[in-house]
Formats: C-alpha cells, sequence, structure tokens
C-alpha cells in the first residue's frame, strides 16, 4: 500500500464528511416528510372523528325530538280516554291495578 499524503487523507476525510452530511440531510428531509405525512393523516382522522360525532349528535337530538313527540301523543291518549271514563270503569280499573301492585309487591 502507498502512503497517503497529509493532503490526500485530509481531502479523503472531507469527502467522507460531506457524504455523511448528505446523507444526515437525506434522513432530516425523509423525517420531515413523514412529520407532514403523519399530521395530514391526523387531522384527517380528527376531521373525519368530529364529523361522526356531529352526526350522533344529531341523531340523538332528532331522538329526543321523536321521543318527546311519542310521549305527548301518549299522553294526550291517556288523558282523552281518562276525560270519556265512565265512574265505574275508573273504579274497577283502579281495583285492578291495586291489586296487581300488591300481587307483584307481595313477590
Amino acid at each position: 500500500m502507498a502512503k497517503m499524503t497529509m493532503h490526500q487523507e485530509l481531502e479523503m476525510l472531507r469527502k467522507e464528511v460531506e457524504a455523511l452530511q448528505q446523507l444526515e440531510a437525506q434522513r432530516k428531509e425523509q423525517e420531515q416528510l413523514q412529520a407532514k405525512k403523519d399530521a395530514r393523516a391526523q387531522e384527517q382522522e380528527f376531521a373525519e372523528a368530529r364529523e361522526k360525532a356531529a352526526q350522533i349528535m344529531a341523531s340523538v337530538e332528532s331522538g329526543k325530538t321523536e321521543a318527546r313527540e311519542v310521549l305527548d301523543d301518549l299522553l294526550q291518549t291517556i288523558k282523552k280516554d281518562y276525560e270519556n271514563l265512565s265512574p265505574t270503569s275508573a273504579i274497577i280499573l283502579f281495583a285492578l291495578g291495586a291489586a296487581f301492585g300488591r300481587a307483584l309487591s307481595s313477590k
């Protein structure tokens, strides 16, 4: 092997340093690109989750409204039936309810 001069060794070391710097720059660039991709994916997932949450809340509100309407209809029907109920039927209905309640509470 031939001996290298100091200038040749320095030149070789400079080239190695430049190559390592380029590799480091490429690695950093790849990391930055990956970080941007991850951030975009996370933002997209967050937007989808927000949209799903809004849909769920809308369906809950819709369900509440529908439940209120059904309960109002039921109450109106009960009120109408109660107003049209004869006193004798009311007493019989009350007695049946009391008997049924006792039967359930005694078990």
